[in-house]
């Protein structure tokens, strides 16, 4: 009965939250696009691979040579998959303010999870398959990310 009545105020507390309180604010938008494109970087920081520009074929001067972690390549390729990666978002309703969005899945939807491997009925008004597709949030996190970069 326990579990039933923490059901119970977790989805009250989702259903009666605000749709607008519930989107991505500008901060936040900000704040996960630098998260993913520091982790991005950091993957690619300590290559030591060197790019080789510059190449003139008719005079045969020699190439210009400039690191890769200090290339604008660099950072091209770090923002080449970060709308993949906002993606991969989840909305964390127990959490407050940014925290929200983060990767794995929420403690209300591994609950949920639990219920149904148990045999208990949970109906959300989504069908089962899309409980892990991103949610409308994460589509606006996305949308704003495009716009921002």
């Amino acid at each position: 009965m326990e579990i039933f009545a923490i059901f119970f105020i977790c989805m009250s507390s989702l259903v009666l939250a605000n749709q607008e309180e519930r989107l991505p604010n500008k901060c936040e938008v900000c704040k996960l696009l630098m998260v993913e494109l520091q982790d991005a970087l950091e993957k690619t920081g300590r290559s030591k691979e060197v790019l080789e520009l510059g190449e003139v074929l008719d005079t045969g001067k020699r190439r210009r040579k400039i690191k890769h972690n200090a290339s604008e390549t660099r950072l091209t390729e770090a923002m080449d998959n970060i709308c993949e990666r906002i993606l991969q978002y989840k909305i964390h309703a127990e959490r407050p303010g940014s925290l929200r969005y983060a990767k794995g899945t929420s403690q209300t939807m591994n609950t949920l999870k639990n219920l149904m491997d148990k045999g208990v009925k949970v109906e959300l008004g989504i069908p089962y398959e899309l409980w892990d597709e991103p949610s409308a949030e994460v589509a606006d996190l996305k949308r704003r990310v495009i716009l921002m970069h």
